[in-house]
């Protein structure tokens, strides 16, 4: 009984299953385009085209996993192949001008950018008078040949639509490409370099609109790759188990049993979830977090099954050179695993907060802030600016680009969009307030209602020394109250509306605690805490830093704001039930 967990596909499956064993009899090939399509596998990409129901995902991985090791050069075209005209049929707006454009390529392909990371690319397009210009660097995926076209995603300048992101198929022949003798070499495999003009009919889609494609594609780089790791580990695998001797009844396996099985376990692990991933991805759910779990899981594996089977059968074994050149190409290609593991670090690990007993909010997955923590603060005291002289809509990254005197690049390094950068300043407005305040709300031996006087007065404070930051804040909360946030702002506001919502409760908590003391009236503690912010957030409506001011005027003004505010939760005054009719006497003189 075969012991390695196997998925249920397609009933197509098994026809281009018998296509790789075929081409894999036929040994491998220096010209990797021409043997996708002298295998038939070809086909199977071009099924993947829009005018055609597209084959299952978890069919091309099992095609991947069989030809990983003994037709290695094959498997990374078709890799290549499948990624780009996926990518490319989502962006298409017109088939005619789609097969146009890929025609063009060697067997009718288009070969990706290759990407595993959800980093921005690292090409600019720059809007010209008729058409674009690209330019910067990357790596391409699979084998070129002359008459190539490429898939390229590139930050587009000025950003358009929603995002900044769009697609262009580029002929390889005006690319400046590199290449190297030694596929393992990471540093130099497929390297080119663009500065080329093109005319707007090599764009697919329309301009901003392919940040999903560029996720998808780098979704899908990470599952073919995942599947070759796999298709290393099956191979490691039968390799060893080859030569494992008979058990007799009653016999006790060995220690090298034993760690083949665990191999074996670590196998179906990672192939389940693999094939877990491609079931999500063709449902058209979002596949970046369940795509790197799989690439590591089958990258572990596929060293861990390596390993064990240099130990038993020996590095001279038969098929171990080609397992072991497979297996430095594989590296090559997916980068380190640390890369990987840190995409997903990121969606795991909650930011830090400096006060005992703050909820741990989780970190921002749009934004690459921990890489230069002083540059951030920058970026995001320039857009606070910002967005409260001009408004959001008015705000472009190029003015707070040119108020940093840097690039707009260098904000999208660390923030994907303009929503982003907003939504991180409304959450750093936020966040310094919990901070403030969380550690009086929770002072011992302190009476409620002083905790909640200074508490008010810490509030009026943070709202005068950080104005900028706290405008942008009641603007958001505002316009979120009112349903005038964008689709893109509502889709990363829902974190930050978190921290406000705790923000208000360490109010409501302690003003709570007073009303139970005694030390304030019965009243309804959430209905009375609104009017009590919004006196205090009405300050960044009229308040302006006046010449010569000091710290301690602004202490004054916040303990005038804090007692005010205090005073009326008191609830001292109590009109009379019914105010006497004016009377008028007639004068009679």
């Amino acid at each position: 009984m075969e012991i390695i967990w196997s998925p249920v596909l397609d009933p197509a499956a098994a026809r281009w299953q018998a296509l790789a064993r075929d081409a894999v009899q036929q040994g491998e090939s220096d010209d990797a385009a021409s043997s996708l399509r002298d295998s038939g596998l070809l086909k199977l990409v071009r099924t993947r085209r829009q005018d055609a129901a597209p084959l299952p995902l978890t069919t091309v991985l099992s095609v991947l996993e069989i030809l990983a090791v003994p037709r290695l050069m094959l498997a990374r075209q078709l890799a290549a192949a499948v990624v780009a005209e996926t990518a490319a049929a989502r962006l298409r707006t017109n088939e005619g001008k789609g097969a146009r454009l890929a025609g063009g390529a060697a067997a009718g392909l288009l070969l990706p950018m290759y990407s595993v990371d959800d980093a921005e690319p690292t090409i600019e397009a720059r809007a010209e008078q008729r058409g674009w210009r690209l330019s910067g660097q990357g790596r391409w995926m699979g084998q070129y040949q002359h008459g190539a076209a490429f898939l390229l995603f590139a930050a587009t300048v000025p950003a358009r639509g929603a995002d900044n992101i769009s697609a262009f198929v580029v002929p390889g022949s005006i690319l400046e490409l590199g290449a190297t003798e030694d596929p393992g070499d990471a540093a130099q495999a497929n390297r080119f370099q663009c500065d080329v003009a093109l005319r707007a009919g090599h764009m697919l889609g329309r301009p901003g609109t392919a940040r999903a494609a560029m996720r998808q594609a780098a979704a899908l780089c990470r599952l073919t790759a995942a599947a070759q790791a796999v298709g290393l580990g099956l191979a490691a695998y039968e390799l060893a188990r080859g030569i494992m001797p008979w058990l007799a009844p009653g016999d006790t396996p060995g220690p090298d049993a034993h760690q083949l099985a665990g191999c074996a376990t670590a196998i179906s692990a990672a192939r389940a979830l693999l094939y877990e991933a491609a079931h999500g991805e063709q449902a058209e759910r979002d596949a970046g977090l369940t795509s790197v779990m799989a690439l590591l899981s089958a990258s572990e594996c596929a060293e861990r099954t390596i390993q064990a089977s240099r130990q038993i059968v020996g590095d001279g074994a038969p098929g171990m050179q080609a397992l072991l050149q497979a297996s430095q190409v594989q590296q090559a290609d997916v980068g380190p695993s640390r890369a990987h593991a840190t995409l997903l670090a990121g969606r795991i690990l909650p930011s830090v907060s400096a006060t005992p007993g703050v909820p741990l909010m989780a970190r921002n997955a749009n934004t690459r802030s921990a890489e230069s923590p002083g540059r951030v603060a920058e970026i995001l005291d320039a857009a606070a600016a910002a967005f409260t002289q001009y408004s959001y809509d008015a705000t472009t990254l190029d003015q707070i680009g040119d108020a940093l005197g840097v690039s707009k690049g260098s904000i999208y390094y660390h923030y994907r969009s303009k929503a982003d950068l907003w939504v991180a300043v409304y959450r750093r407005a936020m966040e310094m307030n919990i901070d403030a305040i969380t550690p009086i709300a929770r002072q011992a031996g302190v009476h409620a209602l002083d905790r909640l006087y200074r508490m008010a007065h810490a509030h009026s404070l943070q709202v005068m020394k950080h104005l900028s930051y706290q405008r942008v804040a009641v603007q958001g909360l505002e316009a979120h109250l009112m349903g005038r946030v964008s689709e893109e702002q509502r889709a990363s506001l829902a974190e930050v509306i978190s921290l406000r919502d705790h923000y208000e409760e360490l109010f409501v908590s302690v003003l709570t605690q007073a009303i139970e003391a005694g030390e304030l009236p019965r009243q309804n503690p959430r209905l009375s805490i609104k009017p009590l912010f919004g006196a205090i957030n009405w300050t960044t409506m009229w308040y302006q830093p006046r010449p010569g001011e000091t710290a301690a005027d602004r202490d004054a003004l916040a303990s005038r704001l804090a007692t005010f505010v205090l005073s009326g939760l008191t609830q001292s005054y109590e009109p009379v039930a019914e105010l006497p009719a004016a009377t008028h006497q007639p004068n009679t003189h």
